[in-house]
């Protein structure tokens, strides 16, 4: 069989993402953050790698602010509903993927006003057009990184520095592109970057992530046991505490750990030039 419906999850994964899981069941198996013996104390220290790694691909200074999610739209929703509050503006366009689109309409019932910019004929972004949307109540501009429908390439660093500029905070959904394009959250000027760890990241299915730039502060869309501060009823106030409630799924994330030490062992531009 070939397989070509990679822009929905990459498929077969690399051999060592598959022992790399499977070791974590088989020999570790312990829940992170939930004792002090040393299987659960090894499976923090997978998560911890994991975020480091993470980190280092996309120019993230601080791992804390990157937190471990289910899947993108999780990590999208995580955004949107900690973020925009009763009278915000939104910036979004017609490439978005629903992922953004129903989240943004059930918000839009709630009071959150949104502006959508429309593509050029080829599918394209202008930044002009993003600019112009940008009005005194915008709270965030958020748009996808690529389209899975047409394949276009969003401007996202003209864009960022633009909207850095008008004063918004910045939101990339990076599903097609985490792993197979440079993400700079620096350079870009990027304060939310929601991600699938099943794509072109190389991991299993039921892995994402979401960085939250310092100084920014989302409300939590689920609260639980986070392993730590457990003598008290409120949610943690630190990251990433504060957005990882309940068991994480440190069997897939120890796979997407070797997923990216695969991407790179063997290069993002040869992955995407052979993809291509």
């Amino acid at each position: 069989m070939i397989y070509m419906d990679n822009a929905a999850t990459t498929w077969p994964k690399p051999e060592t993402v598959y022992r790399a899981a499977d070791k974590f069941m088989r020999e570790i198996g312990a829940n992170p953050g939930r004792g002090g013996h040393k299987s659960a104390s090894r499976a923090g220290e997978i998560i911890a790698e994991t975020r480091k790694k993470l980190s280092g691909i996309f120019n993230i200074n601080d791992p804390n602010r990157l937190v471990f999610t289910p899947n993108a739209t999780y990590s999208i929703n995580t955004a949107l509903k900690g973020l925009l509050r009763e009278g915000d503006h939104v910036v979004a366009t017609f490439l978005e993927h629903n992922s953004t689109l129903r989240p943004l309409y059930k918000l839009f019932e709630r009071g959150i006003k949104i502006s959508i910019v429309a593509c050029s004929p080829e599918g394209f972004i202008e930044p002009g057009l993003v600019k112009k949307e940008i009005k005194k109540n915008t709270k965030l501009v958020c748009l996808n990184h690529a389209s899975n429908v047409l394949g276009t390439i969003t401007p996202v660093k003209e864009i960022g520095s633009l909207v850095r500029e008008r004063g918004p905070f910045f939101l990339v959904d990076a599903a097609q592109t985490a792993g197979l394009y440079p993400i700079d959250v620096e350079e870009m000027k990027i304060d939310l970057l929601a991600f699938p760890g099943h794509k072109s990241l190389l991991g299993p299915q039921g892995t994402g992530g979401l960085y939250v730039r310092e100084g920014l502060d989302l409300e939590s869309l689920v609260e639980g046991g986070t392993g730590s501060h457990s003598e008290y009823f409120e949610q943690p106030d630190k990251m990433p505490d504060k957005l990882e409630s309940g068991t994480p799924n440190t069997s897939g994330i120890a796979g997407l750990g070797a997923g990216i030490d695969f991407i790179l062992q063997e290069g993002m531009d040869k992955i995407r030039i052979h993809e291509l």
